[in-house]
């Protein structure tokens, strides 16, 4: 049974009953439940739309495929892009574990590497190093904690090496800007900042990729028959329906999400947050405490506070990923970022029902045990 936290890490924020009913009432008079009914097309073109806008690009410029969920969505997406059976992916070692899963689930290798110290990401930087004594055959930066990652550096890397690059941005719809050479997918599970309770996008400038991996979640049908192997991995109707009322909400979503970071920075300032705190509304909100991060996550712990700790063990602890290999410079498989942010991360609460009470009790419960 779950302890009942009394200031709970995560709670999703999605649209109410009356905000729904409309898109309900409208899959309910046509009777069309799933397999790419009008709603799921029409959030679909609603969130290329969206995407193109955030994006500073062409409305027509970008195809989205919805699917499941996310994981399903990279799955397929390693399916319709065409790579080598076994590819060598690079991936960071800090991430979820759906991320490295979705590689070898696909018959693919995934490969891990350290992140940058001040991003705390796989950056193109990191993957050019990599790539002078290592080989690889894609890569698979992750958009961590919900902070995007630099499109436009990941497709000149992409086009000047001839590497593969898709994203995973998960937590990061509404943050993380798209770029029509490099698939990207997110998350729009319950607890994502663009949450419809379960599911994911496929976004790329590809829409002969996009095709591909939506036919894939339908058993790869047509004309009723399935030239290849495919899945069931579609987006239900009713889900879209959360979709389509959940873009009309989103700004103000994200206006309450600004608001209690806020005040979270007013609390207990910048400096231990991510790096690029200040420009950025995270998905999950990790603090720094150095290497007090279990001492930490007890205080609050006791007293009713729920924590995380995203995404501790990292991947090569996993049994799953036993014996993955680790690329890093010199060949020692050393990842002393990842090290050190094992030791100091600790997932605060960050939803939009926290009260200024609430953050002031997290704020005194982290000074105490780091003296501040």
């Amino acid at each position: 049974m779950l302890k009942d936290w009394r200031i709970k890490c995560l709670v999703p924020d999605l649209p109410e009953l009356d905000e729904v009913a409309p898109f309900i009432r409208r899959m309910d008079t046509a009777r069309w439940y799933s397999n790419f009914g009008p709603l799921v097309s029409e959030f679909e073109q609603a969130m290329a739309g969206m995407l193109a806008k955030t994006s500073a690009l062409p409305a027509d410029s970008l195809s989205v495929a919805s699917f499941s969920s996310a994981t399903t969505a990279l799955e397929l997406l390693f399916r319709a892009a065409g790579l080598k059976e076994g590819a060598r992916i690079l991936t960071p070692a800090l991430t979820f574990a759906a991320t490295a899963s979705s590689i070898r689930i696909t018959g693919h290798t995934p490969v891990l590497c350290d992140v940058d110290t001040h991003t705390w990401d796989l950056t193109p930087a990191i993957a050019r190093a990599l790539l002078k004594t290592h080989q690889f055959d894609a890569v698979l930066p992750v958009a961590i904690y919900g902070f995007p990652v630099d499109m436009d550096a990941w497709a000149a890397f992409q086009a000047e090496t001839g590497v593969r690059v898709f994203v995973d941005a998960a937590a990061a719809l509404g943050q993380q800007a798209v770029h029509p050479d490099v698939p990207v997918c997110f998350s729009l599970h319950a607890t994502k900042p663009f949450g419809i309770g379960e599911g994911g996008i496929l976004v790329t400038g590809d829409a002969e990729l996009a095709g591909h991996a939506r036919r894939l979640s339908n058993f790869a049908f047509i004309d009723g028959t399935s030239r290849e192997i495919g899945t069931n991995a579609k987006l239900a109707e009713v889900l879209a329906a959360y979709g389509l009322a959940q873009i009309g909400r989103f700004d103000a979503v994200q206006t309450r999400r600004r608001e209690v970071l806020d005040q979270y920075l007013a609390r207990l300032g910048a400096g231990r947050f991510h790096p690029r705190i200040n420009d950025f509304v995270p998905g999950t909100l990790l603090y720094d405490t150095g290497d007090r991060a279990q001492a930490a996550v007890a205080r609050l712990n006791g007293a009713g506070i729920q924590t995380r700790q995203w995404y501790f063990p990292p991947l090569r602890d996993h049994a799953a990923f036993a014996g993955i290999e680790i690329l890093s410079a010199g060949g020692t498989g050393a990842m002393p970022v990842v090290d050190r942010l094992q030791t100091g991360l600790v997932g605060l609460p960050f939803h939009a029902f926290l009260s200024g009470a609430d953050i002031d009790e997290i704020a005194e419960g982290l000074e105490a045990v780091l003296g501040a």
